[in-house]
């Protein structure tokens, strides 16, 4: 079987990495950002080793600690050995391991964000000039690479069965959403819980159900809430595509490296989630509100994940 490296740069690329390694009949090899305990302890029953290479720039880096990042990842990444497929899954991260790696003869391939709909994602943009394929969601993003394969929602395979329990998962990544949160703890809404990300929990753990900062299995609160709200990225496209889960996209203007309004408008169109603007842009709580009282039924999918491992396996035989 060919021998494999998945890169798997942090938060919802970690989830697409760990998509793809449970579809893969044995244990692969992973890079994962430096010291990103998270990522290595979602990964670890797939892996059979681990390189840790610096990221390159994180969302709120100046251009100084970026280029020394930069170098350093340089170094790093020229040190892995030759792998006969790559997969890149996002993020400036990927761009020196699936570069250094595609100059030793390895086949690179690589997954678009979800949410990049009709702009390219920097990162993937770049290694699709070198890559054999870039994977895709969606048709509606077909468009966006000569190279582009939709094989489908890339998810994992749901490990709980989705109950009710009546709760609302409020929940934006990493960096966490301070906005948002703040106006779902000031509306009075005692069953709601928050996962903040950066945040620090103890601002809100008073108005809410729970708050918390990070939780490797945040699948398990997604499949027994009865709504979502999160913003532009993967767990939207989780918690419609695993659990059937009514859905809020709010848009974060502050990720400017992120996806475009346009682009999280036709993302939710797509999942049939409901979308709002910043809250910044937000002139009452009447419209949040609304959804929350009104959820909507998502539209249906199944995963793509094992469709993308029949098409990177094909592809290198």
């Amino acid at each position: 079987m060919a021998d494999i490296l998945i890169i798997a740069s942090g938060g919802g690329h970690t989830g697409f990495a760990r998509a793809v390694a449970e579809n893969i009949e044995r244990k692969v090899d992973f890079v994962i950002p430096k010291g990103d305990e998270i990522s290595k302890k979602m990964l670890n029953q797939y892996a059979s080793k681990f390189y840790e290479v610096e990221k390159g720039r994180g969302p709120f880096d100046n251009s100084f600690s970026s280029l020394l990042k930069f170098l350093r990842a340089m170094v790093e990444s020229s040190k892995i050995r030759k792998y006969d497929i790559i997969l890149a899954t996002g993020s400036n991260h990927s761009i020196f391991p699936s570069f250094f790696q595609y100059i030793k003869g390895a086949k690179v391939f690589a997954i678009e964000s979800q949410d990049r709909i009709i702009t390219k994602g920097k990162a993937i943009n770049i290694i699709s000039k070198y890559s054999k394929a870039v994977f895709l969601h969606w048709k509606e993003q077909k468009s966006l690479y000569k190279k582009g394969i939709v094989v489908g929602p890339i998810v994992e395979n749901p490990h709980y069965n989705p109950s009710d329990n009546g709760y609302i998962l409020v929940t934006a990544g990493t960096e966490g959403f301070p906005r948002l949160f703040e106006k779902i703890s000031t509306i009075n809404l005692k069953n709601v819980i928050i996962q903040t990300g950066k945040i620090d929990p103890n601002l809100y753990s008073n108005k809410v159900l729970k708050a918390f900062n990070f939780d490797p299995d945040l699948e398990k609160y997604i499949a027994n809430s009865s709504l979502i709200i999160t913003h532009q990225g993967k767990t939207a496209m989780e918690a419609v595509v695993m659990y059937k889960k009514p859905t809020i996209i709010v848009y974060n203007k502050t990720l400017v490296r992120a996806a475009t309004r346009e682009d999280t408008r036709l993302y939710a169109k797509i999942l049939g989630a409901m979308f709002l603007d910043d809250p910044l842009d937000w002139k009452s709580n009447d419209e949040l509100l609304y959804y929350i009282e009104n959820p909507r039924k998502p539209n249906y999918f199944t995963s793509g994940a094992h469709e993308l491992v029949k098409v990177m396996l094909n592809e290198y035989n």
